[in-house]
């Protein structure tokens, strides 16, 4: 592995010197933004090994370094050992962010390189400042990938679908008026768009460009009077031409995009958002234009859910709900001291079950199977190398969503394989302890995001202990499982309202021994109104018990009780009669313990 990942460095050297490039850095994003690009865009994975979904890799002509977040330090270090490479830890002290490290590392005479397709606009602006700062030079047109990677998968070429309204529940004529509004506040002539997710719901239109997000690799521009959809037109049937013509979207080729930007005049005012949109896109317009720097009006739209999509993702949860208990019955069910059941097992499992329910469409990221001390590790992704086998006496964290016509699903269980030690109870209990206390949570409206991480997460600071990443995220309808802008992150000033979905989801991780995560899906939604305001509360839509076998009923309080005991009777309720007979009568044993 050291060979092959050092050698591809050196490649990579030869073409930064052949192009008087002294840093290069590789993204691991795609020319949208994506939280998932597709298989071309997985440069880093080619490079260094390293699996994970965060991460920049950054060489100069001596050393090499790769920044993650702290989901996968553990995994990180694992996958590019014996390498050059040398792991940066995101947000941790004593490790350099990406720009301090540039400000330290690059003097006078120097070039900064990368492919500006791979890089927003935002970022590029605070690598700017520090080459006026320091006086090196940025060279942003080019992609060494291409230069060394003979293998390089070729960009998707799979079909598009249109989503109906009874699912999607507004048409794209409703949607765009709420947009061209805005646009008109502003005062804007044209709006871009080049976030996957954000013009696979203002279109209704969905596709099958990224494995497990279900959208069109595309760009968008939208007018007064009109639409223009650069995306590649062997996509598209007859029938969604007539729906393009039908509603002004005219259809150009993807790669026309750039050229286009060119072309617009100078006098247009743009609205365009510099977090989301790559350096090349405004590298490309005119320099007179004016361009309004603001959030895409679609974020927060999509965000807040409608009352068809708000049914149909509670109708989702319930086959979501079926197919997972199905799956705890199954593994509940088997010795494993005599069969040989591992990692992936699980996630086949997993699958088959989703499978059965009707309207389903597939994963919508890689389900997690973690056992034992591999749970320690947040993002862990088994594979026939790491495939543990699972014995009796540890914890196997599963993690995985679905998407249906209905919606998306994001769920995590962790569950005791055979009997596990008083810590592990007592941690798993805590977890949940923390789940509920957020779950149950009156709060009023403008209650930010960051002030609902701490409701849940200090269950677990009283524990002396915490975990490295989000109490929760939103959930995009058939859309991205990871949405903004509701992120339950302690720095968040974004206020939680109404109609949103989003996870709840604490964990607590021990390094080399195990760890644990517990995760629902909930609705924010009003509950009441006094003469302090308007209050609000959430509704859990997630139907899968918790494992019993891992609680310690004295730990919790009588209203954690209360809130469980009603959370399994609704289980029971939605679920129940969907289930085999000794499946339905072994859940109402498993969640009646108390």
């Amino acid at each position: 592995m050291k060979n092959l990942v050092d050698e591809k460095i050196k490649q990579i050297r030869y073409f930064m010197k052949e192009n008087k490039i002294t840093t290069y850095m590789i993204t691991l994003s795609d020319f949208h933004n994506s939280e998932y690009p597709c298989e071309y865009f997985k440069g880093i994975e080619y490079i260094s090994g390293f699996t994970g979904s965060s991460g920049t890799l950054i060489i100069d002509m001596n050393s090499s370094y790769l920044w993650t977040d702290g989901r996968y330090f553990i995994q990180c270090e694992n996958e590019i050992s014996g390498s050059e490479i040398k792991m940066m830890k995101m947000a941790i002290e004593g490790y350099p962010s990406t720009f301090e490290f540039i400000e330290k590392n690059l003097k006078e005479g120097d070039v900064f390189g990368f492919d500006g397709r791979t890089v927003s606009f935002e970022d590029y602006r605070k690598f700017l400042e520090i080459s006026k700062r320091n006086k090196f030079e940025i060279k942003m047109d080019l992609d060494i990938l291409e230069k060394i990677w003979k293998d390089r998968p070729e960009l998707p070429k799979k079909p598009a679908f249109l989503l109906e309204e009874k699912f999607s529940g507004e048409s794209f004529g409703e949607k765009i008026k709420k947009i061209r509004k805005i646009m008109e506040e502003k005062e804007v002539d044209i709006h871009i768009l080049s976030t996957l997710d954000d013009i696979a719901w203002l279109l209704n239109l969905r596709g099958d460009d990224i494995k497990y997000n279900p959208f069109v690799m595309s760009y968008l521009v939208i007018l007064k009077d009109k639409v223009l959809l650069f995306a590649d037109n062997f996509k598209f049937s007859n029938e969604i031409k007539e729906y393009f013509n039908k509603n002004s979207i005219v259809l150009y080729e993807y790669f026309k995009f750039y050229n286009y930007l060119k072309d617009i005049d100078e006098n247009k005012k743009i609205l365009l958002d510099y977090n989301n949109v790559n350096s090349l896109i405004v590298k490309n317009l005119n320099k007179n234009i004016v361009i309004i720097n603001s959030k895409n009006p679609t974020i927060l739209l999509k965000a807040i859910k409608n009352s068809i999509e708000l049914e149909n993702t509670r109708n989702c949860h319930i086959k979501d709900g079926i197919a997972i208990t199905k799956f705890m019955y199954w593994l509940k069910n088997q010795n494993f001291e005599e069969k040989d059941i591992k990692e992936l097992d699980a996630v086949e499992m997993v699958e088959k079950y989703r499978r059965e329910q009707k309207g389903y469409l597939g994963n919508n990221f890689s389900t997690i199977s973690a056992y034992g001390k591999n749970s320690a590790m947040m993002h862990y992704l088994p594979s026939e190398k790491s495939n543990d086998r699972l014995r009796n006496g540890s914890f196997l964290l599963v993690d995985s969503g679905g998407h249906y016509y209905e919606g998306s699903t994001d769920i995590t269980r962790t569950f005791a394989i055979g009997k596990v030690s008083e810590e592990m109870k007592k941690y798993y209990t805590y977890v949940l302890k923390s789940l509920i206390s957020l779950s149950k949570l009156k709060f009023p409206k403008d209650t930010t995001c960051g002030n609902l991480d701490t409701v849940a997460r200090s269950v677990i600071w009283n524990l002396g202990l915490d975990y490295r990443c989000a109490t929760g995220h939103g959930v995009g309808y058939l859309g991205g499982v990871h949405e903004e802008p509701n992120v339950l992150r302690g720095k968040s000033q974004v206020v939680m309202e109404k109609n949103m979905v989003t996870t709840i989801e604490p964990g607590i991780y021990l390094e080399n021994k195990y760890g644990i995560r517990l995760e629902n899906e909930v609705i924010s939604k009003k509950i009441f109104e006094n003469e302090y305001g308007e209050y609000l509360d959430f509704e859990t839509i997630t139907l899968v018990p918790f494992d019993s076998d891992a609680i310690i009923y004295e730990y919790l309080d009588e209203s954690e009780k209360e809130w469980l005991k009603k959370y399994n009777d609704k289980i029971i309720n939605k679920i129940g009669n969907c289930l085999e007979i000794e499946e339905k009568e072994w859940l109402k044993k498993t969640i009646c313990k108390f």
